[in-house]
C-alpha cells in the first residue's frame, strides 16, 4: 500500500474498508440460494450499492485519485459490482454450485479485483498492463454471465433490450476511460455502445437458443465495439486494427452460430 501524508492511516482505513466489503459480498453469497425470488432482488440491489460505496471510498483515499479523470473515478464501482452481480446470480442458478466453497471462490476473484484497481493507481501508465488485463477480463467475463441471464429472459423482449443497453453501456466505461479522450466523448461512445448492443439483444429476443449462445454473441457485438471504439478515442484505428477486429468477429460469429441449434 502507498502512505499518505498522515502516516499510513489512509491506508488502514482502506483496509479495513476493502475487508467489510469482502465480508459484505461473502454473505451475499452465502445468502443467494436461500432467498426467494421476491427479496433477491433487493437483496442483490442492497449488497451491490455497498459494495460499490465501499470500493469509492477505498479509491477515494489513495493518493493518486485526484489525479485521474471523472471518466476514471467516477466508474471506478463498476468492475466489482458487475462482478458481485454475475457470480451472484450462476451461483443462484447453481451454474457455479452452492455452498462455502463457490461462495469464497466468488469472493477471493471480488479481492483481486479490487487489489488490481488498486494497482492501477499505484503504477504509472506503461507498467499498469497487468492489472489493467485483469480489470478487463472480470468485467468481459461478468459481461457474458449477464448478457446470458438477460437472455434467457428473452420472452420479455423490450426489457431485455433496455437491459443489455445499460448493461453495455455501463461495462464499456471501464475499458474506455483509459483511452485518451475526455469524459463527453467517452460516454457519447459508452451510449453508442449501449445502442448497438440493445438492439441485437432485441433482435435476438426472436430466436430461440441456449442462455450461453445469446451471452456469447452479445459479448462478441460489446467486445468488437468497445475495441473499435476504443481505438478511435486513441487516434490508433486503422486498417490493421479494423481486420483483427474483423478477422475476430467472423470467427467468433462462426463457432457461436455453429453451437446451435438455432430456431426460429
Amino acid at each position: 500500500m502507498v502512505r499518505t501524508p498522515d502516516g499510513g492511516r489512509g491506508s488502514l482505513e482502506q483496509v479495513a474498508i476493502a475487508t467489510a466489503c469482502l465480508v459484505v459480498a461473502l454473505l451475499g453469497y452465502l445468502l443467494v440460494p436461500e432467498l426467494d425470488d421476491a427479496l433477491f432482488p433487493g437483496m442483490l440491489a442492497a449488497v451491490g450499492a455497498l459494495l460499490g460505496l465501499g470500493t469509492y471510498l477505498v479509491g477515494r483515499g489513495h493518493p493518486y485519485f485526484a489525479g485521474f479523470g471523472r471518466g476514471y473515478t467516477w466508474t471506478y464501482w463498476v468492475p466489482p459490482v458487475v462482478w458481485f452481480l454475475a457470480s451472484a446470480a450462476l451461483i443462484r442458478m447453481a451454474t457455479l454450485g452452492s455452498g462455502i466453497g463457490p461462495a469464497a471462490v466468488a469472493t477471493l476473484v471480488l479481492s483481486v479485483i479490487l487489489l488490481a484497481q488498486h494497482r492501477e493507481f499505484q503504477q504509472s501508465r506503461g507498467h499498469r498492463r497487468g492489472a489493467e488485463f485483469v480489470v478487463s477480463l472480470a468485467v468481459f467475463v461478468s459481461a457474458f454471465a449477464l448478457f446470458g441471464v438477460l437472455y434467457a429472459e428473452r420472452a420479455r423482449g423490450p426489457v431485455v433490450a433496455v437491459g443489455a443497453a445499460l448493461l453495455a453501456a455501463v461495462l464499456a466505461s471501464v475499458p474506455l476511460r483509459r483511452a485518451v479522450a475526455d469524459d463527453g466523448r467517452m460516454a457519447l461512445y459508452c451510449g453508442v455502445i449501449g445502442v448497438v448492443v440493445g438492439q441485437a439483444a432485441w433482435a435476438l429476443t426472436y430466436w430461440t437458443s441456449a442462455a450461453i449462445v445469446g451471452g456469447a454473441f452479445l459479448l462478441l457485438l460489446f467486445y468488437v465495439s468497445v475495441g473499435l471504439s476504443e481505438a478511435v478515442l486513441d487516434r490508433s484505428f486503422s486498417r490493421r486494427v479494423l481486420l483483427e477486429y474483423s478477422v475476430v468477429g467472423a470467427c467468433g460469429l462462426v463457432l457461436i452460430v455453429s453451437a446451435g441449434p438455432w430456431q426460429s
